[in-house]
C-alpha cells in the first residue's frame, strides 16, 4: 500500500490560506457589481481562457427591480436590451409572469420563477431549450431590501446626487454605475497624461515642480495666464500663474510635445507663434481642469464638474476644441480620394456588376474613414485572417509582401460590403452565434465555419484582387485622373459642429495616448455611454415608467445615444499621431541616450554623429536607421513618455530584472528574437539559456554597436542590419513591457484614490463625525471613523465592516499601523507614478523579481521610507528596518499603507495581498 504524503503543519495552514485566498478572488469576480467595484476595463487580461456565464450565453441581459417587481432583458441588436418579461410578486413563492416582448423579438423563454431561484432558456445558439437558473435578486437571506449589494450604504447618497431623490428599485443605481466607471477609466488616463506631460520636463528634485500640471485651471483666460498682474486675482493665485507660465515655457523649449505630435509652426510670423501656443495652453489646462473633476470629489460645483464645465468656461477654449477637431475631419476629407485614388480604381472595375461607382466611393469611406466595419459586432480582419489560413495559401506567398497591406484592406472591404449592404441577416446571426459561445475555443470555431462559406463565395474575387496587386498596374492607377464629383460624400462627411464638447474634448485628450490607450478609453466610454442610453430607453417604457429626470450636473447623459455615436466616430478619427519634424533634435538625443550615450552629449555632436546638416545621397544611413527603428518606435516614444532616456539604460543592465520581463513573453517569441537577434544562435540550447543570452545582450547593449549599420545594404552588411534591428526591437519591448505593466500596476491604486476621494465625499453626507474632517489631513479617516461607528454603537452604513467583525479587528490593525504622513505620501507617489520615476534608483536592490507587484511595492515603500533630511527626521519609519534587511517589500507595510482603503474590503484584500492582486497576468507580448 503506498504511504500517504503528509504534509507539515506550516504547509498545510499555507495551502489553506491559498484556497481561502482563491476562493475569496472566485467570490470577488463573480459578485454582482459593489458601488466601489473596479471598472469593466481594466488594464491587465485574464490569465486562463475567458469563459462566459451560462446565462450571459444563454442571451439573459439583466433582471431589474423596481418595488415588488422584477423586468427581465435579453440581449437585442448590439448592445440593446429587449424586454422580456415582467414578474410580479403575488405571495411568498407565487408570481405572475406577464411576456413584454413580441414573438419576433423574443430571444429567451420564462420557466419559473420562486423566491431563490429563476428558471429559463435560450430561443437561439446556446443550448437552446435547456434551462438555465440564476438567482432571483429580491432573495435577501432575510433582508427586507429589494436591492442587493448595496454593501457601502451609499446606494441613496448616489440617488440623489444623480435623480435628486432615492428610489426602492436597483434600475437608478445600475445606470449610476456606468457613470462611476466613466469617472474611473478617466481618473486613469488624465492621471497618466499629467504624469507624462510632466515628465517631459526633465527629473527635478521638487514634487510641486513634476505636478507643475496640476496648477493649471480652465478658469483663467490664455490672457490671464501669460499677464497674471492684469487680473483682479489675489497675489498668491497671481504668484502660483507666473511659475506655472515659466514652467509651460520650459515645456516648450524641451520641444517633448512634439512625441504626441504638436507640430509648433517654423515661422516669424508672432501671430501664428502665438496661437499655436495659446491652443497648447488650452489642451493642457482642459487635462487639468479633468484630473481636478476626477481626483478631488468637485460634484457639489457645477462650474467644476466634469460634464459641464468646458459649456461654462470661456468660450476660447471650445474654440480650441473646434480647431483640433475640423483639423482633424478636414485632412481625412481631403485626403481621402488622392489618398485612396488606387484601390477606388480597382473596386469600381471589380464591383461594376452589383454597385453603381458612386455607390463604392461612399461604402469605402464609411469603411476607410468611419471604420463602420468596426460596429458589425464581429471582426471581419479575423474573417479573413481565417480564410487564407485554411484555404489562401498563395496569398501569403513572398511575392505579395511589397502589395500585401493593400491586397488585405480590399479583400476586407469586399466582406464589409457583404455583411453591410447584402447578407445583414447572415451578419446579425454571426453576431447571435459569438453572443452565445462560452469560450474563446468556441468563438474560434465560429469564425472557422464562416470562413468557409465566405471563402466559397469570395475565392474568384480574392484571385482578381490578387491578380491586380501588380506594380505597373498600380503605378498607372496612381497617374490617372478620376472623374468624381466630391458632392455625393456630403451625406458621409463630418464636421466639428456635428459633435458635442464633451466628444470633443474626449477626442482632445487622444493626443496624449498611444493607439492603445486611444482603443481601451474610446472601447470603455463607448460601452458606458451604449449601456445608459439602454437604461434610459428601459426607463422610459410604458411597461417600466419609472424616473429619470437626472440633476443638472448630470443632464449630459440625456444625450447618450448622440454621445455614443459621437465616440464612435472620434474612435475611427483618433489615432497616435507622429512625432513632430520640429521636435526632431530632442528626439535624436533621446533615441541616442537610450541606446548607451551619454546624455550630457552637445547638439553639435548629435549632429556631427548624423550627419543632420550635412547634404548629399547615402550619407543618412545611421540616421535614417535610428529614425526608422527608435524614434518611429511606439514603444520608444511610450518609454519617453513614462520614463527616462538614461534611467531605461540603466534599468535594462539588470539581468535580474531583464530575465524576469523575457520570462513573461512567450516561448514562441523567445525562440523567434533567439534566432534574429543572437549572431551564431544555438538553436538547441535550453529556453532558460536563450532568455540568459538575450538579457546579456540588452545589458550590454551600446550605440557603438549600431553607428556602423547601413541603411542601404546588401549581403552581409544587411544580414547586420537586421539583427541590429532585432536587437533595438527587443530591447524597446521588453523595457516598454517592464514600465508599461508599472503603470497598469498604479492604475489600479489611482482608481483606488479616486473612489476614496468620491466616497468621502459621499459618507460626510450621511454621517455628522465626518462632516468637520478633511480627507488630506488623514487619508485613514473614513476607514478609521466607519471602523469606530460598528464598535461603538453598530451604527455603520458600511456593511463591509458591519458584517464582518473579524476582518473589521484585521483593518483596525492596519490602520494603526499607518500614520497620516505615510498614508498622505503614498497617495501622493500613486498620483505622480512616483515608482515608474524613481524605478532606476531602487530596483536593483531587490533580493527576488517574480512579480509586478513586488517591484511595484518594494519601490514605493522605498519611496516612503526615504529620508528627505537626515537632520530633520531622526524617528524611522516603521517597516523601515525589515524592508532593508530582507530587500522584497513588507505585507504588512502594504496593508498599512492601504488602511485608507478598508473600508471596501473586497478592493483593500485585492490591492494588499499578492496572490488577488497577481491571480491576472499582466502584459505580455503576443
Amino acid at each position: 500500500m503506498a504511504k500517504k504524503n503528509k504534509m507539515k503543519p506550516r504547509e498545510l495552514r499555507e495551502a489553506q490560506k491559498k484556497a481561502r485566498q482563491l476562493k475569496a478572488a472566485e467570490i470577488n469576480n463573480n459578485a454582482a457589481p459593489a458601488i466601489a467595484a473596479m471598472p469593466a476595463a481594466e488594464v491587465i487580461a485574464p490569465a486562463a481562457e475567458k469563459k462566459k456565464s451560462s446565462v450571459k450565453a444563454a442571451g439573459m441581459k439583466s433582471i431589474l427591480v423596481s418595488e415588488n417587481k422584477m423586468y427581465i432583458t435579453s440581449f437585442g441588436k448590439g448592445n440593446s436590451a429587449v424586454l422580456e418579461y415582467e414578474v410580479d410578486k403575488v405571495d411568498n413563492d407565487d408570481y405572475n409572469k406577464t411576456q413584454l416582448s413580441s414573438k419576433g423579438s423574443s430571444n429567451i423563454e420564462l420557466h419559473g420563477v420562486n423566491e431563490v431561484n429563476i428558471t429559463f432558456s435560450s430561443k437561439h445558439g446556446f443550448e437552446s431549450g435547456v434551462e438555465i437558473s440564476t438567482s432571483n435578486p429580491t432573495h435577501r437571506s432575510g433582508e427586507s431590501s429589494p436591492v442587493r449589494w448595496d454593501m457601502l450604504g451609499l446606494k441613496s447618497e448616489l440617488e440623489k446626487r444623480f435623480f435628486g431623490k432615492t428610489f426602492d428599485d436597483n434600475i437608478h443605481i445600475q445606470f449610476i454605475y456606468n457613470i462611476l466607471d466613466i469617472e474611473k477609466i478617466l481618473a486613469v488616463y488624465v492621471t497618466n497624461i499629467v504624469y507624462a506631460l510632466n515628465n517631459m520636463l526633465g527629473v527635478k528634485d521638487s514634487e510641486s515642480y513634476d505636478d507643475f500640471m496640476g496648477y493649471l485651471s480652465a478658469r483663467n483666460t490664455y490672457k490671464v495666464f501669460t499677464h497674471p498682474d492684469k487680473s483682479n486675482l489675489s497675489d498668491k493665485v497671481k504668484g502660483n500663474i507666473k511659475k506655472s507660465f515659466s514652467t509651460f515655457n520650459d515645456l516648450l523649449k524641451t520641444k517633448r510635445l512634439g512625441y504626441f505630435g504638436l507640430e509648433e509652426p517654423k515661422t516669424k510670423d508672432t501671430r501664428v507663434s502665438q496661437a499655436y501656443k495659446k491652443r497648447v495652453y488650452h489642451m493642457l489646462a482642459i487635462v487639468g481642469q479633468i484630473r481636478q473633476c476626477v481626483f478631488h470629489d468637485k460634484s457639489s460645483k457645477l462650474h467644476e464638474d466634469l460634464y459641464s464645465f468646458i459649456n461654462n468656461i470661456d468660450p476660447e477654449y471650445r474654440d480650441t476644441l473646434d480647431y483640433l477637431v475640423e483639423e482633424r475631419l478636414k485632412s481625412i476629407n481631403k485626403d481621402f480620394i488622392e489618398g485612396n485614388k488606387v484601390n477606388i480604381s480597382l473596386l469600381i472595375d471589380m464591383m461594376k456588376d452589383d454597385y453603381e461607382a458612386d455607390d463604392i466611393i461612399r461604402l469605402y469611406y464609411d469603411f476607410i474613414v468611419l471604420k463602420s466595419q468596426k460596429n458589425l459586432g464581429f471582426s471581419i480582419k479575423k474573417l479573413r485572417e481565417k480564410m487564407l489560413d485554411e484555404y489562401g495559401f498563395r496569398f501569403k506567398d513572398k511575392q505579395y509582401d511589397s502589395v500585401r497591406s493593400k491586397m488585405y484592406k480590399l479583400m476586407d472591404f469586399l466582406l464589409f460590403c457583404n455583411y453591410y449592404r447584402n447578407d445583414v441577416a447572415v451578419g446579425e446571426a454571426l453576431v447571435r452565434k459569438l453572443r452565445f459561445s462560452m469560450t474563446d475555443d468556441e468563438k474560434e470555431g465560429i469564425y472557422a465555419d464562416e470562413a468557409e462559406k465566405l471563402w466559397g463565395k469570395f475565392r474568384n474575387d480574392f484571385e482578381n484582387i490578387a491578380d491586380h496587386m501588380n506594380g505597373d498596374v498600380i503605378k498607372e492607377l496612381g497617374k490617372a485622373d478620376m472623374d468624381f464629383d466630391e458632392k455625393i460624400l456630403d451625406s458621409e462627411k463630418k464636421n466639428a459642429s456635428d459633435l458635442l464638447y464633451f466628444s470633443k474634448m474626449i477626442y482632445m485628450l487622444t493626443y496624449f495616448l498611444d493607439g492603445k490607450e486611444i482603443n481601451d478609453l474610446l472601447t470603455t466610454l463607448i460601452s458606458k455611454f451604449d449601456n445608459i442610453k439602454e437604461f434610459l430607453k428601459i426607463m422610459k417604457s410604458s411597461a417600466v415608467d419609472v424616473e429619470c429626470e437626472l440633476t443638472a450636473g448630470y443632464k449630459l447623459f440625456n444625450d447618450s445615444q448622440r454621445i455614443t455615436n459621437e465616440l464612435f466616430i472620434v474612435k475611427n478619427i483618433a489615432s497616435m499621431r507622429k512625432p513632430a519634424a520640429s521636435a526632431k533634435l530632442t528626439m535624436f538625443r533621446d533615441a541616442l541616450t537610450i541606446l548607451g550615450i551619454d546624455d550630457k552629449i552637445t547638439d553639435d555632436r548629435i549632429s556631427e554623429i548624423l550627419k543632420l546638416k550635412e547634404k548629399g545621397k547615402g550619407i543618412h544611413g545611421l540616421r535614417n536607421f535610428i529614425t526608422n527603428n527608435v524614434i518611429e518606435s511606439s514603444r520608444f516614444v511610450y518609454l519617453i513618455k513614462y520614463a527616462n532616456a538614461q534611467k531605461i539604460r540603466e534599468v535594462a543592465k539588470n539581468e535580474k530584472v531583464v530575465m524576469f520581463v523575457l520570462g513573461g513573453i512567450p516561448d514562441t517569441q523567445i525562440e523567434r528574437y533567439y534566432k534574429s537577434c543572437v549572431e551564431f544562435p544555438d538553436m538547441n540550447s535550453s529556453l532558460e539559456a536563450k532568455r540568459s543570452e538575450l538579457a546579456r545582450m540588452i545589458k550590454n547593449i551600446r550605440f557603438d554597436d549600431f553607428k556602423n549599420v547601413k541603411q542601404q545594404a546588401k549581403g552581409r552588411e544587411n544580414v547586420a542590419k537586421e539583427r541590429a534591428k532585432a536587437v533595438i526591437g527587443l530591447y524597446l519591448t521588453v523595457m516598454y513591457l517592464l514600465v508599461k505593466n508599472l503603470v497598469n500596476v498604479n492604475a489600479r491604486y489611482v482608481i483606488a484614490i479616486h473612489c476614496l476621494e468620491r466616497d468621502f465625499g459621499l459618507y460626510k453626507e450621511i454621517i455628522p463625525e465626518l462632516a468637520s474632517k478633511n480627507l488630506k489631513n488623514d487619508y485613514r479617516i473614513l476607514s478609521q471613523t466607519l471602523c469606530e461607528l460598528c464598535d461603538d454603537r453598530d451604527e455603520s452604513p458600511n456593511l463591509f465592516l458591519k458584517k464582518n467583525k473579524r476582518l473589521r479587528k484585521c483593518v483596525e490593525v492596519d490602520i494603526n499601523n499607518a500614520d497620516s504622513i505615510m498614508t498622505r505620501k503614498y497617495r501622493n507617489c500613486i498620483a505622480h507614478l512616483t515608482v515608474v520615476r524613481e524605478l532606476k534608483e531602487y530596483i536593483g536592490d531587490i533580493r527576488t523579481v517574480d512579480s509586478y507587484f513586488s517591484i511595484y511595492h518594494y519601490v514605493m515603500q522605498r519611496c516612503i521610507t526615504k529620508r528627505e533630511d537626515d537632520t530633520k527626521q531622526e524617528e524611522k519609519i516603521k517597516y523601515e528596518d525589515d524592508l532593508l534587511k530582507n530587500h522584497g517589500y513588507t505585507k504588512d507595510f502594504v496593508k498599512a499603507l492601504n488602511s485608507p482603503f478598508g473600508y471596501n474590503i473586497p478592493r483593500f484584500k485585492n490591492l494588499s495581498i499578492e496572490q488577488l492582486f497577481d491571480r491576472n497576468e499582466y502584459l505580455t507580448e503576443k
